[in-house]
């Protein structure tokens, strides 16, 4: 093994087990750039710098093909201040001889900030308090026999059936993020 083999091991024994105080999981969070390399490594795993900088131009630009300049703007930032920023904080590591970043075990610290939802989808947090809603307003509506059709029996079981279905699903949900 070379010297950047062992220092790449080292890194990564050092902070597998990280625990990053919540000034420096912030400070990450706070750019956009971090974010999407973040975002990146955890959705595609080990990336080059190059393949970073392209996607995040896309997405900054918000189209396919954006021009060189913005690209290489990207890659001079990302390889000055935000790859070295997160690697001494050992949330990545950076390969210097074959131009490519992955994230270490202490990444995990993020995960709870960075669950993403997507377009069209809602935060659990909001799924739940609609739930809830839901479920109060049907309880009043039973328990006054505006609806005689359905019984409070069957309102319980088939809200403890309802909730029981959606935590498994959120469950499942937490566990495809974590992995």
């Amino acid at each position: 093994m070379n010297g950047k083999e062992i220092d790449a091991i080292d890194i990564k024994t050092n902070f597998q087990y990280a625990q990053l105080p919540k000034s420096d999981i912030f400070g990450v969070l706070q750019n956009d750039r971090r974010r999407y390399v973040l975002e990146i490594l955890h959705n595609k795993g080990s990336q080059s710098v190059r393949s970073l900088s392209e996607e995040i131009a896309r997405l900054e630009s918000g189209i396919e093909e954006p021009k060189s300049s913005i690209r290489k703007s990207i890659y001079v930032s990302l390889i000055q201040t935000h790859i070295p920023k997160m690697e001494s904080l050992g949330v990545i590591v950076y390969n210097r001889e074959k131009e490519s970043v992955e994230l270490l075990p202490a990444s995990r610290n993020f995960d709870i900030y960075m669950e993403t939802v997507k377009k069209g989808d809602i935060p659990w947090s909001q799924f739940y308090l609609g739930f809830s809603v839901f479920t109060i307003l049907g309880s009043v509506i039973i328990h006054e026999e505006v609806i005689e059709w359905i019984s409070s029996s069957q309102w319980m079981l088939f809200i403890s059936l309802a909730f029981l279905a959606s935590s498994t699903v959120h469950q499942l949900h937490t566990q495809k993020l974590e992995e």
